[in-house]
């Protein structure tokens, strides 16, 4: 028992040890402890309020860097509303007189447009962003009704902002939209126009791949440029990447982002695609058929496109009696040398029993000819008449000789009729453009191995 009693006195001791520290320097130990987190307190505070201070200076010439530029346009559409060019031409970059041209070249180009229509520049900021000392400002103008944007860019050149050439490198940051069909990369300023354009294109490329059957076509890609000499082109590197330039590189309708112009040239770059794909990149050669049946192969795809009426071309005449099937089967047939013999083995049946509508073509042959005359091509000049015929060869060759050409305004009746001999014989009247007048003029073409020769 006393063994026991020894060992908890020394723990005993040990306890009253620790606890034996003097009360007063515990207390000051502590006050240097509080003293130390309050001023670490007050340098935090300090930072804080001073980082405030400047962030909230930095706002402040922010906005005053803004203001000065909201006024600055607003003085330069002012400017242009009343026709105050020297106003107008203050605001402008004096450092580039290529520029201060360009813009005089502008102003003379509002001047024709308000004459001209109904114009409304209401000066109004639709977006405006500043980085460092340049500025982007997109304003809105009303022609005929018809809202659009125009694209500014200014710089803070020590006196003020000054209106400056386009700077490519402030068009937003570099993006990606992409679908099943196509993919398309723009930059930030050309969002609701890349949108736009992915759903348009996309449902074209369905329906195209529809009619001419083409089951995986590659994906295309569409590159939305700043800078481009043509509004609508192919990259050279690759064949499936279509260039288009930015609406907002000029007047751009705010209502309709892919505006009927890019429609337009979109559709038909889409369409020359689609049929290039089909056959192999084949290139057709002139002045044989095929240079027309794929152009009207090219323009029927269009108006399916655009949903446009007014198609009167052979294919359309082709597709409405025979069906889409058979514009597949055109396309799949397109030689380099094909003739319009072509179109006999796809529907099955003599041409003269087609019901076909051949005034298209008919006006392609004619100006055609007037082509061959000019440029001394005699052979093929020839090729495109019934020379079997002494008394047509004849002709023939004197409208060469002589050069007399003409090119037809319009190609209106036609009636499929009997030549002298029998043979199928197809009879146009042709509109001769001549002058203030228009005279008409029959012409015939008889049918020569499945091929329409003219005959007179």
């Amino acid at each position: 028992m006393s063994r026991i009693r020894l060992e908890w006195n020394v723990e005993s001791q040990k306890i009253d040890k620790s606890d034996s520290e003097d009360p007063i320097a515990k207390r000051a130990r502590r006050r240097r402890t509080l003293r130390l987190i309050m001023l670490i307190g007050v340098v935090l505070a300090v930072l804080t309020f001073g980082v405030l201070v400047v962030r909230q200076r930095l706002l402040d010439v922010q906005w005053q860097l803004e203001q000065i530029l909201r006024e600055t346009v607003r003085a330069e559409t002012a400017a242009l509303r009343i026709g105050d060019i020297n106003t107008f031409l203050a605001v402008q970059d004096s450092e580039s007189e290529t520029w201060r041209q360009r813009q005089q070249s502008a102003f003379r180009e509002y001047s024709d447009i308000k004459a001209r229509h109904d114009v409304d520049l209401t000066g109004a900021i639709l977006d405006l962003e500043i980085d460092g000392q340049r500025g982007r400002v997109v304003v809105e103008e009303i022609i005929n009704g018809v809202r659009y944007a125009q694209v500014w860019f200014y710089r803070n050149l020590g006196d003020g902002w000054r209106h400056v050439s386009p700077d490519f490198s402030f068009w937003g940051e570099d993006r990606r939209l992409e679908s099943d069909d196509i993919s398309i990369r723009y930059f930030g300023l050309d969002e609701r126009f890349a949108q736009a354009t992915s759903e348009v294109v996309s449902g074209w490329l369905r329906r195209g791949c529809q009619i001419l059957r083409c089951d995986s076509a590659p994906k295309l890609t569409i590159d939305v440029v700043n800078d481009s000499a043509q509004p609508v082109s192919w990259a050279t590197e690759s064949p499936a990447n279509l260039q288009v330039l930015s609406p907002s590189s000029g007047r751009a309708s705010i209502d309709s982002p892919f505006d009927q112009t890019r429609r337009d040239l979109v559709a038909g770059a889409l369409a020359e695609y689609l049929i290039s794909l089909m056959t192999d990149g084949r290139q057709v050669e002139y002045p044989h058929d095929a240079v027309y049946l794929r152009q009207s192969l090219a323009a029927y795809l269009v108006r399916q496109f655009l949903d446009a009426d007014g198609g009167d071309t052979l294919v359309d005449s082709l597709a409405f009696l025979y069906g889409d099937e058979k514009v597949a089967e055109l396309v799949d047939h397109l030689a380099p040398a094909a003739s319009i013999a072509v179109l006999q083995q796809i529907i099955g049946q003599p041409l003269e029993e087609s019901n076909l509508d051949w005034r298209d073509f008919i006006k392609w042959r004619l100006n055609t000819e007037a082509n061959l005359i000019e440029s001394g091509a005699e052979g093929d000049l020839l090729s495109l008449y019934d020379t079997g015929d002494e008394e047509v060869w004849q002709t023939a060759y004197q409208r060469y000789r002589t050069k007399t050409v003409f090119r037809p305004r319009a190609v209106r009746d036609q009636v499929i009729a009997r030549a002298p001999d029998g043979s199928p014989q197809l009879r146009v009247t042709v509109v001769k453009d001549a002058g203030e007048s228009a005279d008409e003029e029959l012409v015939l073409f008889n049918l020569v191995d499945g091929v329409w020769k003219r005959a007179n």
